[in-house]
């Protein structure tokens, strides 16, 4: 073999996903299937360049819309602290306020842009600069197509020892579609930010502001969004308290879930949620949808080390809408109270979303560890039609327990249960229910792996119409990270959310096979 094509370097990644079965909402039941052949090319050149391709066969898709074909394509050139890429690439400024592209496949959430992609760094300098257009599906909420064009940059500067500050800029063209045809919108959206490091602390404080251009509206509208972060890392204690202001956007109700407004959050951005995002199944199954038109929140969580066999997690979080409205019954018109509202009120006209959460982990020995929380949580959506009467409020108690054990040095089990109690003033004739899950996961030589996950619930008026669901998974690891694993059962479904983007699966019976290869 030759040098040159010795240094040609070939990764391939498949990942093949399929179900057949039954998605149900309350009473009814319809047949569904779905079939995923998603392939990830990667080729590394000499010369230190890079080419990337993705065949997608989505069709019929679990989420989002069917697509067959190239669904993905780079190729890129990087040279010290020099790079430069074209095609489809993702991309973060700061903590999101103005650019985030990312994808989610779970949530049919995808941002990539489409163009070219610039970075160069030399010494403590850092800049970026991104060309191109987006194509988003939204399917999260209801159907819709919209574009961007977009032109950014950003610098970014460090400081020896102090820390470092930045500045980012977005101009995008966007076309939002509407009942009828679509409208044009021109954003401009600059952010500076700065970071601050001194011995065991750091601070982050960052502003965007968001000018909106509708020329057929003949309408501009500004927003603002500023996200700060304070933490600090001793030897046994570490603690973070984050904050969010977000005024992208505030709207009246009349128009707050309007998704055809071009005012709103564009979906390339994506800022920091500053709420604790789980691992556990009731609590994944999130009460709160985070709202970046209008949101104003905090954040502490604190990490405890007792000793080395013993540590605690205490987080808690407060968010509310910055503004409460009056409905005006014969101008059919809300007026709003226009508070400043620095920080989140507890007050039920600004509906308010809380949580607390402590969990603990103690380690027995080297095979032995168990895992116990508490989590309590509560929402409010304010009726600004009718007042307190007809607002709806959910509290949430949740305790989960895991436990892992290892048998033997090829066999392994962890046991999970989880309990809620539930309070939901819309859940007519059934206030209070109870809900619990129990997953048992088997490990055999780090090869095979069984699961079975049992739900129950007491509600007699679960969307479902059902009360328990019974699923068992089997796994096998072919070699390194070649999987294979067979799924049949019943799924319950419910909202999951994952950086504030929020959907509803509908729950499923029937079966699930997945084989995933890397080469």
């Amino acid at each position: 073999m030759s040098t040159s094509l010795a240094q040609v370097v070939p990764s391939v990644s498949n990942l093949l996903r399929y179900g057949d079965g039954y998605q149900s909402f309350g009473s009814s039941s319809n047949k569904f299937q779905y079939f995923e052949n998603l392939t990830n090319v990667r080729i590394s050149f000499p010369k230190k360049i890079n080419i990337g391709f993705r065949f997608l066969y989505d069709d019929p898709p679990e989420v989002g819309a069917p697509f067959r074909g190239l669904s993905k394509r780079f190729i890129e050139y990087r040279d010290n602290g020099f790079s430069v890429r074209v095609g489809n690439s993702s991309e973060l400024y700061s903590h999101g306020l103005v650019l985030n592209l990312f994808e989610n496949r779970g949530l049919a959430y995808d941002t990539w842009l489409d163009g070219i992609k610039t970075n160069y760094k030399y010494s403590n300098f850092n800049a970026s600069l991104i060309a191109g257009t987006i194509d988003f599906r939204d399917s999260i909420n209801i159907a819709r197509h919209e574009k961007y064009k977009l032109r950014g940059g950003n610098l970014e500067y460090k400081i020896k020892k102090i820390g470092k500050v930045g500045a980012s800029f977005i101009s995008a063209e966007a076309t939002i579609p509407q009942s009828v045809n679509n409208k044009i919108a021109n954003v401009e959206l600059p952010e500076i930010y700065f970071d601050i490091n001194y011995n065991e602390f750091d601070f982050h404080f960052g502003w965007a502001q968001k000018w909106v251009n509708t020329p057929i509206d003949k309408n501009t509208s500004r927003g603002t969004g500023i996200y700060s972060s304070l933490s600090f890392a001793g030897e046994n204690l570490g603690i973070t308290i984050d904050y969010k202001n977000y005024k992208f956007d505030p709207q009246n109700p009349f128009l707050q879930n309007d998704e055809t407004r071009t005012t709103k959050l564009l979906p390339f951005q994506n800022p920091p949620i500053v709420m604790k995002e789980h691992s556990y199944t009731l609590l994944t199954r999130a009460l709160h949808h985070v709202d970046f038109n209008d949101e104003v929140g905090i954040q502490f969580d604190a990490i405890y080390t007792f000793n080395e066999n013993l540590n605690f997690n205490l987080n808690f979080s407060l968010a509310s809408s910055h503004n409460s409205y009056l409905y005006n019954n014969s101008t059919f018109s809300f007026t709003s109270s226009k508070a400043l509202n620095l920080l989140p009120s507890t007050k039920i006209n600004y509906s308010p979303y809380s949580e607390m959460f402590l969990e603990g982990e103690y380690y027995f020995d080297y095979e032995t560890a168990l895992r116990f929380g508490f989590a309590r949580r509560e929402k409010t959506l304010y009726n600004n039609f009718t007042g307190a009467n007809g607002s709806h409020t959910i509290k949430s108690f949740v305790v989960p327990i895991q436990f892992q054990y290892q048998v033997t040095e090829n066999l392994s089990s962890t046991l999970q249960y989880e309990f809620e109690a539930v309070n939901d003033n819309y859940n007519v004739g059934q206030e209070n229910f109870n809900n619990h899950f129990i997953t048992i996961i088997t490990s055999l030589a780090n090869k095979v792996t069984f699961a079975l996950r049992y739900e129950h619930t007491n509600n007699n008026f679960d969307p479902s119409n059902r009360k328990d669901w019974l699923v068992g998974e089997l796994g096998y690891r072919i070699s390194g990270s070649n999987l294979v694993s067979f799924s049949y059962g019943r799924e319950r479904g419910g909202q999951i959310c994952s950086n504030g983007i929020c959907r509803y699966i509908l729950p499923f019976k029937g079966i699930k096979f997945s084989l995933q290869t890397n080469i």
